[in-house]
């Protein structure tokens, strides 16, 4: 007689959503295998094809971004925004402090750490031909961060989490799956489970080659900064060994889940960033630098909308081409990525909260470091720090250590940054190990954070994130596969705003979608009705 109590065992197959599995794995080894086989051609290909996109529809990314900033306004600043993520009963699983932890530490720090200098500094060097301002001058110090802010705060925190916000909302609300074809259930119905479906779901398996591009550029950091930390005279080659170590790690702390080492890492990181900051704001300028960040923010928030819609239809300089376009498309198809991660760690939280967490918070965070990293930076250059020489020889992998090193106690604090780095790609690499095997499974917990997933598709996808990036590095590709993210964005582009207008159509007609709010309109009607029946029921008869 069999024990209806005990659990009943189950493979590794019968939990695997099949369907959404096999056919984006297949696209994804093929998009990899011709990246890594046939690298120079693949690589002119796609850069052929992402010319002929940014000629014909560069306006589609500049409205893609632009409609998702306002759609995200307009929640701040509507009633709609109070919708609950689950419900308006639902409740957090984690604390807020950790949620925007984990958010910050597992997708901007990757940004922040590698071009937090570099990125401030090339601009100051080379500022866009349009503004007709001298690289390397007094006067190209504020251009430099407001397109700093352009390119890696606003608007690219909502690009990042378009997707996510849309899936949470499906997921927690519409009482959805968590594939990412649900997300279009209000536009297109049941036809998100036919083709369509499939080659939507395929299209966020393939965005895994962004792993190999960002771990790519872990590895040529950390190697450079173990090369500049412990004094070489010319930088080491250990990445393989850099990558080994953090595949293993990743392993860890991707199989521990977001309540356990992720939450505690991603809390450690954050205080460590924190703790940078402050030692670069008060061992600098620190005047100056407050200074510096009250005048870029407001001339940024005065010119935000002229830079986030310019086109450079006049000039034609290309600049912002390779630039604002390209950083867009680096947005925008790690959002496919990033989206169950983001969507994981949501649940009990308002559209409002959301938002304010996941995007605004962030960037601010994202604008102070950039303010006070490039700003000393680029001060420095003008009093002839050599950082910029240093940068071109060695390159961008070595900029935040070369820097360190002009400021009091900087053989110290690269030791610090070395740690810091290290924590950071891991949160990245174990936020997507966590959550990206989701989207492969048949059931998720109410919470998705509390999901079960086979153990083996998180060590499945750590692992080939690994086996990527070494290959990326020394097999060849890399620059072909980070083609394939820019090209990718394109259609990741058209399925943002398509997922826009779902989500527009969802919140007018949220008694159709939104089950967590039929329930509670439900919940109203029944004390309603039970007060009709006892004021019928202690009427006198005629």
């Amino acid at each position: 007689m069999s024990n209806n109590n005990q659990p009943t065992k189950t493979g590794f197959w019968s939990k695997v959503d099949l369907k959404a599995f096999i056919p984006g794995i297949i696209c994804l080894v093929l998009v990899v295998a011709a990246g890594i086989i046939f690298p120079v051609s693949f690589n002119n290909a796609l850069t052929s094809l992402v010319n002929w996109l940014m000629d014909h529809f560069k306006w589609f990314y500049i409205l893609c971004a632009t409609g998702l900033v306002a759609l995200f306004v307009f929640l701040l600043c509507s009633k709609a925004g109070n919708i609950r993520l689950g419900g308006k009963n639902a409740k957090p699983s984690l604390k807020t402090s950790t949620w925007f932890a984990l958010s910050m530490t597992s997708t901007i720090a990757v940004g922040i750490c590698f071009y937090g200098v570099s990125g401030p500094v090339s601009i100051f060097m080379n500022p866009p031909e349009f503004l007709g301002i001298e690289g390397g001058t007094r006067e190209a110090i504020i251009p430099a961060l407001k397109y700093c802010f352009l390119h890696y705060a606003f608007p690219p925190f909502f690009l990042m989490v378009g997707f996510a916000f849309m899936i949470a909302v499906m997921k927690y609300n519409g009482k959805r799956s968590l594939r990412l074809s649900d997300t279009l259930y209000p536009l297109i119905g049941d036809r998100v489970n036919g083709v369509a479906g499939t080659v939507v779901n395929s299209l966020q398996i393939i965005s895994l080659v962004v792993c190999g591009t960002n771990m790519g550029l872990a590895a040529i950091q950390l190697n450079a900064g173990i090369g500049t930390v412990t004094g070489m005279a010319h930088t080491p080659n250990y990445e393989f060994i850099i990558i080994i170590g953090y595949t293993l790690l990743t392993v860890l702390f991707a199989c521990s889940g977001v309540h356990k080492l992720m939450g505690t890492l991603s809390n450690v990181n954050a205080v460590c960033y924190f703790l940078i900051l402050l030692f670069v704001l008060f061992v600098g300028p620190t005047n100056r630098l407050i200074n510096l960040g009250l005048t870029s923010v407001s001339d940024f928030i005065m010119d935000f909308l002229p830079m986030l819609t310019f086109g450079d239809p006049i000039y034609e300089t290309g600049w912002q081409t390779s630039n604002t376009m390209f950083y867009y498309s680096w947005n925008i198809a790690p959002a496919l990525l990033h989206a169950l991660f983001y969507m994981t760690i949501s649940y009990g939280r308002t559209l409002k909260e959301f938002i304010l967490v996941n995007c605004i918070l962030p960037a601010f965070v994202t604008m102070g470091w950039y303010t006070l990293f490039g700003g000393t930076a680029m001060f420095g250059i003008l009093d002839g720090s050599g950082l910029w020489e240093t940068i071109q020889e060695f390159g961008s992998g070595i900029s935040t250590f070369a820097f360190l090193d002009t400021l009091p106690l900087g053989s110290i604090m690269k030791w610090v940054f070395l740690v810091v780095a290290v924590m950071t790609f891991l949160t990245f690499s174990d936020g997507v190990a966590f959550s990206f095997p989701m989207l492969m499974v048949k059931d998720s917990a109410v919470d998705a954070s509390y999901t079960k997933v086979p153990r083996a598709l998180n060590v499945g996808v750590s692992l080939f994130m690994g086996a990527l990036t070494f290959m990326l590095l020394y097999v060849g590709g890399y620059d072909a596969l980070n083609s394939v993210m820019v090209a990718l964005a394109f259609p990741a582009a058209i399925l943002m705003v398509l997922v826009m207008f779902s989500f527009i159509k969802f919140l007018r007609h949220r008694d159709k979608y939104d089950v967590t709010y039929q329930e509670e309109l439900a919940a109203e009607e029944k004390p309603a009705e039970a007060a009709c029946e006892c004021v019928t029921a202690a009427a006198p008869e005629d």
